[in-house]
């Protein structure tokens, strides 16, 4: 997407994770996990982004989305002169149970800021990446 529409990009995401009066994340569900409250959105260092997952291109500002105890994603938007992309990373690397529930929270996301953006008549090019437990490096 263009590098103009890095807020609207950020908006986005915020009503995907059912802020800013956005829809309900009562509708995600993943085996015994249903996404029953709205989830927690905070903000997370860039100096964590760094250590914590492999991020192509300049990463400007990242927050994590909880939806469900210890289910969750690190948002990662990132900025070049042309282009604004938000990437989707598992926050943890837990038992393979909980990064399955992560990589479908992270899917959930990703497709509901596409479609946000598609709704608004912006072109959405948004990237997720979750390893396996077994992994040795996140993102």
């Amino acid at each position: 997407m263009s590098a103009s529409a890095l807020g609207e990009l950020i908006l986005a995401v915020h009503e995907a994770a059912g802020q800013s009066g956005g829809p309900s994340a009562r509708r995600w569900r993943y085996g015994n996990v249903v996404g029953i409250s709205t989830p927690r959105v905070r903000d997370l260092a860039l100096a964590t982004v760094h250590v914590k997952h492999l991020v192509e291109g300049r990463p400007i500002a990242a927050i994590t989305v909880a939806a469900h105890r210890k289910v969750a994603v690190d948002v990662v938007f990132v900025l070049d002169e042309f282009q604004a992309a938000a990437q989707f990373h598992c926050a943890t690397t837990g038992s393979e149970q909980v990064l399955e529930q992560e990589t479908h929270w992270a899917e959930y996301l990703a497709t509901k800021t596409s479609a946000a953006l598609t709704a608004t008549d912006i072109a959405a090019s948004l990237s997720r990446g979750c390893p396996s437990a077994t992994d040795s490096t996140a993102g």
